[in-house]
């Protein structure tokens, strides 16, 4: 298994009480596996609940765990923007607070670091409700005609980064602060050459609280913020290991 020299884990959150405890617990349990110098930052986009209570209470008695608290909501690339400024690790993995990914399976993102500087999932069976499915299926594609970019699933929150790639590409030149913050995180650093790798990971249901992402304001902030990307960038095609095997 390989080690990393230190890892910085981002946690957005946003109404999340029913999970993030879970969450944190299961980083701080699993993490050390992959590096001995491991801290976890938690983002509390404004949460109308007790997420940053709870949070702050786990950071008082475990110096590896950060707590960022946003007053009022930015809205999720509002939330990653401050989690990457807060992390100081040379690697930095991303993923949520709903429990819906495996924290396992960072072992084969760092199968492919030896060939990418980004390694991003892309979930091999989505477990979301088929409307949620249908939405996203129709965004990738759209993604992939207007920016051919052969990426297979851009919202996939389970990604992994080499920390030098922000001092060559400034998260300056990401724009969004919505749902949108992530595909154009990844339009961005392909249009700057930056080697990124997919591979597939697990995805399971929302053990509780309720799904954030597909509310009709969101996906058409999103559309809005895509089309004005298309218009800005002009994409060079660094090749993308696009590689289905882990």
């Amino acid at each position: 298994m390989t080690r990393l020299p230190g890892l910085s884990l981002l946690l957005p959150a946003y109404n999340e009480e029913a999970n993030i405890a879970d969450a944190v617990g299961a980083a701080v349990a699993l993490l050390p596996r992959f590096t001995d110098d491991l801290e976890v930052t938690v983002v509390d986009d404004g949460s109308a609940d007790r997420t940053g209570a709870i949070v702050d209470a786990i950071a008082a008695s475990d110096p590896r765990v950060h707590v960022v608290h946003h007053r009022p909501n930015r809205g999720y690339g509002g939330a990653l923007r401050s989690g990457f400024a807060a992390s100081t690790k040379p690697y930095l993995l991303l993923t949520d607070s709903d429990l819906q990914f495996d924290l396992a399976d960072l072992d084969r993102l760092l199968s492919r670091l030896d060939r990418a500087e980004v390694v991003i999932g892309y979930r091999e069976k989505r477990a979301d409700p088929a409307k949620r499915r249908f939405i996203a299926w129709v965004y990738n594609r759209i993604i992939n005609v207007l920016f051919l970019a052969p990426f297979r699933d851009v919202d996939c929150a389970f990604k992994l980064f080499r920390r030098d790639v922000f001092e060559r590409v400034p998260l300056s030149r990401v724009r969004s602060d919505g749902a949108f913050f992530s595909p154009e995180l990844l339009l961005v650093l392909r249009s700057a050459g930056v080697r990124i790798a997919q591979v597939p990971v697990r995805h399971f249901p929302r053990r509780a609280g309720e799904e954030k992402g597909a509310t009709l304001r969101v996906v058409v902030r999103a559309m809005r913020d895509l089309l004005r990307l298309r218009l800005r960038l002009w994409l060079r095609r660094p090749a993308l290991d696009d590689e289905q095997q882990p």
